[in-house]
């Protein structure tokens, strides 16, 4: 270091330098990882997820958690699958999800009004359900934030 002899600034740089690189090394006492057990226990509050593992069909899922039927929400979930890149299982969470934030509208209308337009490209429902909740959590209505995440609103 070079640079630092004979200036403050130098020095001050040094040992600025010094202290970032001990400070990065510092570790804590206890770094063992969670327990498989509380992982498991943590999964096993929240029910409210389609796992990969899980053999139940998305609409089952859904009418499980919803008390629609399947049969009513199977092709409202075939819609949205169509529209958009996620699998329908993840479609279903999602969908589940922002019900459960804002259940002030039915699951199946909620649905619906996610199915985009069918001249628009194929997308994905992450960020449209982003936006969405954005809106309705700046007190958007259902019908003006899904207005705005088809593209029919302001």
């Amino acid at each position: 270091m070079r640079f630092c002899r004979g200036t403050v600034f130098g020095r001050y740089t040094a040992s600025m330098s010094i202290l970032l690189a001990l400070s990065a090394c510092y570790e804590e006492d206890n770094q063992t990882l969670p327990s498989t057990t509380a992982r498991e226990t943590a999964i096993g509050e929240s029910p409210h997820w389609l796992e990969v593992d899980d053999a139940r069909a998305p609409q089952t899922f859904l009418a499980t958690e919803s008390g629609l039927s399947p049969d009513a929400l199977a092709p409202l979930l075939d819609e949205l699958s169509a529209h958009y890149r996620e699998s329908p299982r993840m479609i279903a969470n999602r969908v589940l999800q922002l019900w459960q934030e804002y259940p002030d509208i039915p699951l199946d209308r909620l649905m619906t009004d996610l199915v985009p337009a069918q001249d628009t490209p194929e997308e994905s429902l992450g960020p449209v359900a982003q936006h969405y909740r954005i809106l309705r959590a700046n007190g958007a209505s259902h019908a003006d934030a899904a207005a705005v995440v088809m593209g029919q609103g302001g």
